[in-house]
């Protein structure tokens, strides 16, 4: 599994999680949003606020999880005001994943560890413009979900 950090603010390297290693409630908490999520209060946003968002998947929605996000996170999107089901309300899933995979998969990948140098290597190419762009379309994509009662709209 590996794991993406996307702002306004610039974008992070990825982060890989342990391979082999079942990415459940209590692996995501320690690892991504321990080791992750919660020293960017100081790093990237240097104390601005901010709202975490994460999607759909079992281990973020876990209750564990949110309430590890509500003792440590001081805003995020929480799987009850969702509708996290959507992709189409995430920059990194109606967007920029795509974008990553375009760019890492230019040439063909005999092992893991060549995948993950060429992931690395476009994640530090992107351009912070079209991050921003596609982050500036959440507004726009939010009100057409509300239009479709949460449902899929695209």
């Amino acid at each position: 599994m590996v794991w993406w950090v996307v702002s306004h603010q610039g974008v992070k390297p990825l982060h890989f999680c342990k391979r082999g290693v079942k990415t459940g409630a209590r692996v995501y908490q320690d690892d991504v949003l321990q080791g992750v999520v919660k020293p960017l209060n100081t790093t990237v946003f240097s104390g601005q606020k901010w709202v975490f968002q994460q999607d759909s998947a079992p281990a973020h929605k876990a209750k564990t999880t949110q309430e590890w996000l509500r003792r440590k996170v001081l805003a995020f999107i929480s799987a009850e005001d969702g509708p996290l089901e959507s992709p189409d309300l995430n920059p990194l899933d109606y967007k920029l994943w795509a974008v990553l995979e375009d760019m890492a998969y230019r040439k063909r990948h005999n092992n893991l560890d060549s995948l993950k140098r060429s992931l690395m290597k476009a994640v530090a190419e992107i351009p912070l413009e079209m991050v921003r762009a596609a982050i500036a379309e959440w507004s726009e994509r939010l009100k057409a979900c509300v239009g479709a009662d949460g449902r899929h709209f695209e």
